[in-house]
C-alpha cells in the first residue's frame, strides 16, 4: 500500500503513461536552501533548525506523488523511503558548504535543481546556480523560489490575476536577468504557493522528449491550484495562476512526506516535528519591521480546518516517533507566526480534539504577550493538553521608541515591559517554559539593548525563566513595493568578511549592509557587548 493517500496530479488535465516501450524521463531532483553567509558555521548557541523546513513544505506534494502509482514522480529518485528522500535535500549556511553541494550534484546528476532563498541568501543562490551550470551545463533545470522571490515578484493587485499586473522589485531575479545584471542562471522563478507547480514542472520535464523549457512552460496550466507566478526570464515569459485555492486538507504535511529527525533541547530528547496549520504565510498582525506581516506575506485563509490539520500532524509525529528504533517520545512545535492565529475558536477546537482523543505528545508554539494575558483560560486549557513551551516575540522594552508595534494591543492596560512580566508570571504559574525573540536595530539605543538583556538575566536568575533567547538584527527586506528597499539589488553578501561576520553567527538573521532604512548599521563594539550578555544569560544554565 502507498504511504500516502491518493493525491491528484499537479496538472488540471490527466497524465497518461506512454505506450509500448516508451517510459517517462526519470525526474532526478534535488532541493537546497541557499547559503546566507560568506563563510563560517552557525553557532550552536543560536536557535536554528537542522531541517530545510521551507523546502519540505514546498516539495511535500511532489514527495507524496513519488509514493503514489500512476504519475512520473513514482519513478523519480524521490520514490524511496523518507530517510533516503531526505538525502536529496540540503540546508546550506555558508560557502563552506559548497563542496558538499557539489558532491551532491555529482552523485545525483539531477535534471531539476530547486533552490530556496531568503533575501540574505540571494548571493548564495547565484553561487549555487553557477556551480550547477559548471558541473551539469544545461542538463538541469534550475528553479528558484522562496521568500525573497515572493517579495520581489508579485501582483500589483492580487484580484487582477493577469500578466499585466505582475511587478518586479529591483531585486527580482527575473528582472536582474533581463537587465543582464546577472547571467541567465535561473530557468524558472516561482513566486507564491509553489507546492503543485513544482510537481507540474517535474511532470512536464518527464513527458518532454527533450529537456526544453518551452515544453515545460507550455505544459503548465494556469488552473494548477495555488496563488503563484511562474517566470521564465530567459524566454521573457510569465504565467500567472488563475487563483484556484490550494486545498490544504488534501495536501500531505511535510511531516508525513519527510518524517522527523530533529529534537528541540527544550523538549529534552524527544523527537520534535515542525507543525503548520497551513492557513497562509502571513501573520495576523502588521508590524512594520516584520517581513511576515499580513500586508506583505498575505492574510489568513482556510482557518476553519486548521485545528484538525494540527491535530493530524500531532498524530503523524507520534506514529513516526514510534517507528524510531529507540522508541523516542514525541514533541512538536507549531510554526504559525501566532499559534492558530490566536483565535479562541480554533484553539478551543484543537483542545476538544486533544481531550476527546488524548495524545502522548507535548508541544510548543508562538504567542504574543497580550494573547497570554488576555486569553489565560485558553493557555491554561492548552497546558492541560500538552502545551509546555511558549515562544514570545519580545523585540524591545520600548515599542514607542521604534514607532510602535501592531501587536501591541494592550498598551492602554499597562506598559509593554509590565505586560511582559505579567505574561511571564502566567506561564510560570502554569509550568510552561518561555523563550523570547529579541530584535535589535529597530531604532533603539544601545543602552536600551543592554538594559533589556540585563533584565532578562535577572529574571532568569530569580525565576528560572525565560529559558532561551533568540537574537536577531533587523534586516531591510524588499517587502514588495517598499520604497525603503528600492535601491537594493541584494547581490552583495549581507555581511562582509571580518569580526562582525564572526559575531553574527550567533544571531538568527543579521546584516551589516542591509539595516532598516534610516537606522545606523550595527557596530562591532555594540554587537560584542550584546553577545557578552547573551553569554551571561546562558551561563546560568551551567550553575
Amino acid at each position: 500500500m502507498p504511504i500516502f493517500p491518493p493525491v491528484a496530479s499537479a496538472l488540471a488535465r490527466p497524465v497518461s503513461r506512454r505506450s509500448g516501450s516508451e517510459t517517462y524521463r526519470q525526474i532526478r531532483a534535488i532541493a537546497v536552501s541557499a547559503p546566507e553567509c560568506l563563510e563560517g558555521a552557525k553557532s550552536s548557541r543560536a536557535l536554528n533548525s537542522c531541517d530545510p523546513v521551507s523546502l519540505f513544505n514546498a516539495c511535500r506534494h511532489a514527495a507524496c506523488l513519488a509514493q503514489t502509482e500512476g504519475n512520473p514522480w513514482a519513478s523519480s529518485t524521490w520514490a524511496a523511503k523518507r530517510s533516503d528522500v531526505r538525502k536529496h535535500f540540503m540546508l546550506m549556511y555558508s560557502l563552506d558548504d559548497i563542496p558538499a553541494f557539489e558532491a551532491l550534484l555529482v552523485s545525483q546528476r539531477p535534471n531539476v535543481v530547486l533552490i530556496g532563498a531568503m533575501t540574505l541568501c540571494m548571493p548564495g543562490a547565484v553561487e549555487c546556480a553557477k556551480r550547477v551550470r559548471r558541473l551539469l551545463g544545461d542538463s538541469a533545470v534550475i528553479v528558484l523560489g522562496g521568500r525573497h522571490v515572493n517579495e520581489t515578484l508579485y501582483l500589483e493587485d492580487e484580484k487582477r490575476r493577469e500578466v499585466s499586473s505582475v511587478r518586479h522589485h529591483k531585486a527580482s531575479p527575473g528582472r536582474l536577468i533581463r537587465d543582464r545584471t546577472i547571467s541567465p542562471l535561473f530557468d524558472i522563478i516561482i513566486s507564491g504557493e509553489a507546492e503543485m507547480v513544482i510537481s507540474a514542472i517535474g511532470e512536464g520535464l518527464a513527458q518532454s522528449k527533450e529537456l526544453n523549457l518551452k515544453n515545460i512552460s507550455e505544459f503548465l496550466s494556469l488552473t494548477i491550484p495555488g496563488l503563484w507566478i511562474a517566470d521564465f526570464p530567459g524566454m521573457d515569459t510569465t504565467h500567472v495562476s488563475s487563483g484556484i485555492r490550494l486545498d490544504q486538507n488534501q495536501l500531505p504535511s511535510a511531516i508525513k512526506a519527510f518524517g522527523v529527525q530533529s529534537s528541540f533541547d527544550i523538549f529534552r530528547g524527544r523527537l520534535t516535528s515542525h507543525v503548520f496549520s497551513y492557513t497562509g504565510r502571513g501573520c495576523f498582525y502588521d508590524c512594520a519591521f516584520c517581513s511576515e506581516r499580513r500586508s506583505v506575506a498575505g492574510g489568513i485563509y482556510d482557518a476553519h480546518g486548521a485545528p484538525a490539520r494540527v491535530y493530524r500532524q500531532f498524530q503523524e509525529t507520534i506514529s513516526i516517533s514510534n517507528e524510531n528504533p529507540n522508541a523516542r517520545k514525541a514533541s512538536a512545535f507549531v510554526e504559525d507566526s501566532i499559534f492558530l492565529n490566536g483565535s479562541p475558536s480554533q484553539i478551543n477546537v484543537l483542545c476538544e480534539l486533544l481531550e476527546q482523543k488524548p495524545l502522548e505528545l507535548i508541544f510548543g508554539g508562538q504567542f504574543t504577550v497580550d494573547l497570554v494575558i488576555q486569553r489565560r483560560s485558553l493557555i491554561e486549557r492548552l497546558a492541560s493538553n500538552g502545551l509546555r513551551y511558549v515562544f514570545l516575540g519580545l523585540e524591545t522594552l520600548e515599542p514607542e521608541a521604534i514607532g510602535g508595534m501592531s501587536k501591541d494591543i494592550g498598551s492602554a492596560h499597562a506598559s509593554w515591559q509590565k505586560r511582559f512580566h505579567e505574561a511571564l508570571s502566567t506561564l510560570i504559574s502554569l509550568r510552561i517554559s518561555c523563550g523570547c525573540a529579541l530584535l535589535f536595530g529597530l531604532g533603539e539605543s544601545q543602552f536600551s539593548r543592554e538594559h533589556l538583556l540585563s533584565l532578562l538575566i535577572k529574571l532568569r536568575r530569580t525565576t528560572g525563566q525565560p529559558v532561551t533567547l533568540s537574537a536577531n538584527w533587523a534586516v531591510q527586506h524588499p517587502l514588495k513595493n517598499c520604497l525603503e528597499s528600492a535601491d537594493h539589488d541584494y547581490l552583495q553578501w549581507g555581511t562582509p568578511e571580518g569580526r562582525l561576520l564572526e559575531l553574527f553567527h550567533r544571531f538568527g538573521e543579521a546584516s551589516a549592509r542591509y539595516p532598516l532604512h534610516g537606522i545606523a548599521p550595527p557596530q562591532v563594539d555594540e554587537v560584542t557587548r550584546i553577545i557578552e550578555r547573551l553569554d551571561a544569560f546562558e551561563a546560568l544554565d551551567e550553575k
